[in-house]
């Protein structure tokens, strides 16, 4: 017997490389049968196997995981609580839950500060442009012994603009990436 690994003819077929690069990504994302790992999520795991939706990958299901999960994404929570939130999502919103706990991974330690920029950004434009409380806006350049002593209340409209910014953008990157689901799923089916 040769020690050469036999090649499979399937391997050079650009639809089979695409299957695989999609196993690879989704392999660490909650599935039917790895949801029992996830601390949080391991309390709900016999409920959330028996909903066939929370694993389906149609467009049906996969379209309101990409516009919730990005409106979690870009909401200022901690990690477990956009994971948390995600779930519950997927229940409610009949939603795939890889996607929807996938999502919220792009806002970790490393680029949570920047997506805020973004939300903050997008937040105080509205409200600039709606032309109501701008006033009320904590400048983030002055802090004063005034600001310092109105912190809590300086944080909640902080917080208030990234949510705001945050439920502007979501559903935009939502539509972006379902447009592109949509396209490549309809490409797919017309090849298969």
């Amino acid at each position: 017997m040769s020690d050469k690994k036999q090649s499979n003819p399937d391997d050079k077929n650009p639809k089979f490389k695409r299957v695989r690069f999609v196993k690879k990504f989704l392999r660490h994302m909650p599935r039917k049968s790895s949801i029992h790992k996830y601390p949080i999520l391991n309390k709900f795991a016999s409920a959330a196997r028996k909903k066939s939706y929370l694993w389906s990958f149609r467009v049906s299901e996969v379209v309101p995981a990409f516009y919730i999960g990005w409106i979690i994404t870009l909401m200022p929570l901690p990690y477990v609580a956009h994971v948390i939130v995600a779930f519950f999502a997927a229940l409610m919103c009949r939603a795939n839950v890889a996607i929807l706990v996938f999502l919220p991974i792009l806002s970790n330690v490393v680029t949570f500060l920047f997506f805020w920029a973004v939300t903050y950004k997008v937040g105080v434009y509205v409200i600039h442009w709606l032309g109501t409380g701008m006033e009320r806006l904590p400048l983030l350049v002055t802090f004063d012994k005034h600001a310092i002593r109105n912190y809590g209340e300086c944080a909640i409209r902080i917080l208030a603009t990234i949510t705001l910014g945050a439920i502007i953008l979501g559903p935009l990157l939502g539509a972006i990436c379902s447009e592109i689901y949509r396209y490549y799923a309809k490409k797919y089916v017309s090849k298969g």
